[in-house]
């Protein structure tokens, strides 16, 4: 929590504030949320157009149980990541990654670097993966999942009910944090070793 504030750079050297949720950002987070077009709401658990769902939700934020990372440019909320975990029980290693974005700015290389930014919180809280679903019709944001490690994990079929009555199977996605760590520190030592 500490590393942040942080200032990061989109591909195209656009500047993006990110910085912890507290609860002064109810008010613009619920504008935000009810900003977004019905089409990305399709798939979302709870009517995040209420505004008493958002304060039940994000309301004096428990970060034991919840990261909420708030993206900004120009001090206006772009995006929310967020890792979801259970503090205690069989899934207390398991951290479920949501992440929503203006749509001016997805697929602009933003998803990519929250994602990274929930990878290593992640770490500091010693999950062992983390965990996304995703609605089959969702193709570019699966890719999208894919491209940063996460795998397909299962498919539930017709699992999902979207808010206009329509069932999509359900994608989940995992992302083994342990494991790419590992790699990773394998990588760095070979890389110590073969420099000395």
């Amino acid at each position: 929590m500490e590393t942040y504030p942080k200032t990061i750079q989109l591909e195209d050297d656009t500047p993006i504030r990110l910085e912890i949720l507290t609860d002064d950002d109810l008010p613009e987070l619920i504008t935000f949320f009810q900003s977004l077009p019905e089409e990305d709401r399709l798939y979302l658990r709870s009517d995040i157009c209420d505004p008493e769902n958002v304060r039940r939700r994000f309301g004096k934020p428990d970060y034991d149980r919840m990261f909420p990372l708030l993206a900004r440019i120009d001090g206006t909320i772009i995006a929310i990541a967020t890792i979801w975990r259970a503090t205690f029980g069989w899934t207390r290693h398991v951290g479920e990654v949501r992440i929503c974005i203006s749509r001016e700015y997805q697929q602009r290389g933003l998803a990519t670097k929250l994602t990274r930014e929930l990878f290593f919180q992640a770490l500091k809280q010693k999950l062992y993966k983390l965990q996304a679903e995703l609605v089959d019709s969702q193709e570019s944001a699966i890719a999208a999942f894919e491209r940063m490690g996460f795998h397909k994990e299962a498919t539930l079929r017709k699992h999902v009910t979207d808010i206009k009555g329509h069932r999509r199977d359900l994608v989940i996605m995992a992302l083994d944090v342990e494991e790419l760590w590992n790699l990773v520190e394998d990588h760095v030592q070979t890389a110590d070793f073969r420099m000395h």
